[in-house]
């Protein structure tokens, strides 16, 4: 098992070591255990948890609604981590929906002058 400080983290992950206490002020992220002098040490679940929430937070996706979701998962709340990747997935579509009315318009005025 590899074992990270919480520098050795946020390196690996691409991150600054003030995005790695932020998301654990907020739940997102948990240090695997404690040092005698009460240090977090993190392991490869640890890395990987902070690469999806940083993934889903830079791809739109509310520390909010990521915080409930990490809570569900923390209690192994399967009906409630449903239910959050149900709403993930809605804020997504809805997104890609916006998306794809943009790039209708955008393109409208290239077909016209084309005709």
């Amino acid at each position: 098992m590899n074992a990270y400080s919480i520098s050795r983290l946020a390196e690996d992950a691409g991150v600054s070591v003030h995005i790695v206490r932020d998301y654990m002020l907020r739940g997102l992220l948990h240090p695997a255990r404690r040092t005698e002098s009460g240090y977090g040490i993190f392991d490869e679940r640890s890395l990987a948890r902070l690469c999806f929430v940083r993934a889903a937070f830079e791809s739109g996706i509310g520390l909010d609604e990521l915080a409930r979701l990490c809570r569900a998962l923390d209690a192994d709340d399967s009906t409630d981590v449903i239910g959050c990747i149900d709403r993930l997935l809605g804020q997504i579509a809805t997104r890609l929906a916006a998306l794809d009315l943009s790039l209708i318009h955008i393109s409208e005025p290239t077909r016209q002058e084309a005709i």
